[in-house]
């Protein structure tokens, strides 16, 4: 099915909107007059999720380290939680993620297990049968970074990114300045008319051509004539957008320095402009944002352990440092991250002291009012060639990643007719993730 920008009105009650106009809070969203941020976190490589995440229990450890002889992360370098899964099971985290345990233990984060592509509920009777539907593209880097992006319209993925689509649903109408911003590629945030911005390491700097006295008015001259040609009225057009943004940036360059609680990596520095961000949101008329952020290296065929501990280190002191400087402004509860990958990794490890491509893995979440000491869904089945193994390895999901993705703009405002247009196959899947564990 083609979701055309019509159809997509039409299907969320929105017949009447003008074309080119975003939908209303007051219309779509609920709680609209307070403020909410989306932040998701991209773990580019195919992260390791049940490298990080632990249970805490002598029987599903144990599978696990028999899995992984090679790289079982041992007991006494687990970090032990109060967060239990739906079956009783409670949890610990690597100690390299130390700096989140104080998350985990205030209820300002969690995690899902064994979130994957799916198209319907699927077991391992149903693929050996050949009756189950499997996602395509499964275990390819670039078409599994797609496919969490975007959701499954009956035939194909769709043309726009769930994210993207949400905000066309819930985007404030009143700001001029666009409310999704972006610090690399990504494909969620495409909608049919929201715009989005770029956000580099060091937040939004200006253009050094529209602050020169010498350059600028020859800019403003091109931004208000007319032009036959559509390629340079197009461009005339870029220009005048990149003025009005800088005009409308600079108080917020000025006057909100870069919080220097989030560390200065790579990721630190990304959210160090998220956070500038969302500081500036009532200054920008913005009462709901999104960010897409990413850090890459997740995809260790070796040397796992190594390259795990380096990753680690870098995710969580952002993180942590991120939502140290968001409580003391009292927006924790009002900004939710949560993390990407294109997929988990194997069960079992290689000759390389790594693991591969897999199908399932977990997530993390943080913020948001999260429930505190529960995690979504249950630990999976570690025995090889067992009811979570799909034959070679890999996890057979339990939770679909578009109800996880649900979850996320559900709590963001979205209601369930506007869900079911983002998300066609959501009722097959039975519906948003909850944190019952979707029993």
């Amino acid at each position: 099915m083609n979701l055309t920008r019509r159809h997509f009105i039409k299907t969320v009650g929105a017949a009447s909107a003008v074309a080119s106009a975003p939908f209303s809070f007051s219309t779509y969203a609920e709680d609209a007059e307070d403020y909410k941020a989306l932040v998701c976190v991209f773990l580019n490589g195919g992260n390791d999720f049940f490298h990080q995440v632990l249970p805490l229990d002598s029987a599903n450890y144990n599978k696990y380290a028999s899995s992984r002889k090679g790289i079982a992360v041992p007991q006494q370098a687990v970090l032990p939680t109060h967060i239990v899964d739906s079956h009783g099971v409670r949890y610990g985290v690597h100690k390299g993620l130390k700096p989140l345990v104080p998350l985990l233990e205030k209820g300002k984060a969690t995690f899902a297990l064994n979130v994957g592509p799916l198209l319907e509920p699927t077991s391992k009777d149903d693929i050996l049968s050949g009756q189950a539907s499997l996602p395509p593209y499964l275990f390819a880097h670039n078409k599994q970074q797609e496919v969490w992006q975007h959701s499954w319209f009956g035939d194909h993925y769709g043309e726009h990114g769930w994210l993207g689509m949400s905000m066309d649903v819930i985007a404030e109408e009143m700001s001029s300045m666009p409310n999704c911003f972006y610090s690399g590629p990504n494909t969620l945030l495409n909608g049919f008319s929201n715009d989005t911005m770029f956000l580099n390491r060091n937040g939004f700097e200006e253009l050094n051509a529209l602050t020169s006295a010498v350059v600028r008015p020859s800019y403003e001259s091109m931004a208000t004539q007319h032009y036959d040609s559509p390629l340079v009225a197009g461009y005339a057009e870029m220009v005048k957008q990149a003025m009005n943004a800088q005009e409308q940036m600079a108080p917020v360059v000025d006057s909100i320095p870069q919080d220097t609680r989030i560390p200065a990596s790579g990721l630190g520095s990304q959210l160090r402009a998220v956070k500038q961000m969302v500081e500036a949101a009532q200054m920008l008329g913005h009462n709901r944002q999104v960010f897409y952020v990413s850090i890459g290296g997740f995809d260790t065929h070796d040397n796992q352990v190594n390259r795990q501990d380096e990753l680690m280190k870098e995710f969580s002191e952002a993180i942590a440092g991120f939502y140290e400087a968001l409580d003391a402004e009292k927006l924790t509860d009002n900004v939710m991250t949560f993390t990407m990958s294109e997929f988990g990794r194997s069960m079992h490890d290689n000759a390389r002291q790594g693991t591969d491509h897999g199908w399932g893995g977990g997530q993390f979440i943080f913020g948001g009012n999260t429930k505190a000491g529960h995690c979504f869904g249950h630990y999976p089945d570690f025995t090889r060639n067992g009811q979570d193994d799909n034959g070679h390895g890999r996890l057979i999901p339990a939770i679909a990643h578009e109800q996880y993705a649900a979850y996320m703009v559900q709590w963001l405002g979205l209601r369930n007719g506007a869900l079911s247009t983002v998300f066609p196959s959501l009722s097959t899947l039975g519906g948003p993730m909850r944190a019952d564990g979707l029993s």
